[in-house]
């Protein structure tokens, strides 16, 4: 009894060991790399993916042009996804789990920045740092 005991303990601590290391190794020879980690959360994170609205190449598009009236003048607006393929670490980091700046200024001119602005279009993942990088990995490989 106690040789099945210890043995279901080994198994089930090197399965756990095993999976934590793979899903976190950026080194060529585990079973999935960081790039390949990073590709399954760049098409699904948790829910929208990231590929949704910037693109499979991550370059980015036009999502919605659309006519807006505020104090009886009519302004047409787009929605358009930056490219995040020449994002710097530090910014790309920031930007994946942040939230709006309430305080944010704009001049009365730039009424559909702030409309899109406020939006809330960029969905909060609450993604940790592994994974961050791990999606940050994977848009690195996409050719430019």
């Amino acid at each position: 009894m106690k040789k099945i005991v210890i043995s279901i303990f080994l198994v089930s601590f090197f399965s756990f060991t095993f999976a934590s290391d793979v899903l976190t190794s950026s080194d060529d020879n585990s079973f999935i790399t960081k790039a390949e980690y990073g590709k399954m959360l760049f098409n699904n994170p948790r829910g929208i993916g990231c590929n949704t609205c910037h693109g499979n190449d991550a370059k980015g598009k036009s999502i919605v042009n659309f006519k807006h009236t505020y104090n009886k003048i009519e302004y047409n607006c787009s929605l358009v996804i930056p490219s995040i393929t020449n994002v710097k670490y530090g910014k790309f980091s920031s930007k994946v789990n942040s939230k709006k700046n309430k305080k944010k200024k704009f001049t009365p001119e730039q009424v559909c920045e702030k409309l899109v602005y406020y939006s809330n279009v960029m969905p909060t993942y609450f993604l940790v740092e592994e994974e961050v990088e791990a999606i940050y990995t994977y848009i690195k490989t996409l050719k430019k």
